[in-house]
């Protein structure tokens, strides 16, 4: 007969191809970095000293920024492929200051902060620091 020697591994192979290749835009929507935007501005209202901030990751030291009041410090990076990356910052106002994570946790900026966002704004008040409107520090 004709159809007689079937090759059941050759088979079985194409399978998977054709069901690798019909799912890789899933897996590659999985793989994608995604990208955020961190804001920190200074809403220190009626003070003629500078908000001064030092923020870094275990990679990245972005240095020191002095702030006027209503100036901002943005930076925008894309997060781990494992959700791993820290950012923190340290704030001087004096006689004030504090030190603190400004991001690591990808699906609400920080650890018990607002959810689902991408962008973190932070606002540098007189009574401490708010993320996206919601206090989450005081100054020490």
């Amino acid at each position: 007969m004709f159809f007689q020697k079937i090759n059941y591994p050759l088979i079985n192979i194409m399978i998977f191809i054709v069901l690798l290749l019909s799912f890789s835009h899933h897996i590659k929507a999985g793989l994608r970095k995604k990208s955020y935007l961190i804001s920190i501005i200074n809403n220190l209202k009626n003070s003629s000293v500078k908000l001064k901030i030092r923020c870094q990751s275990k990679e990245n030291d972005l240095g020191y920024h002095n702030l006027s009041y209503n100036q901002s410090f943005d930076f925008q990076f894309e997060e781990h492929l494992f959700h791993k990356t820290l950012f923190f910052c340290h704030f001087w106002w004096p006689p004030k200051q504090n030190v603190f994570d400004v991001f690591n946790n990808a699906n609400r900026c920080v650890k018990h902060g607002p959810v689902h966002t991408h962008t973190c704004i932070w606002l540098a008040n007189v009574d401490g620091f708010y993320l996206n409107g919601v206090k989450i520090h005081d100054w020490s």
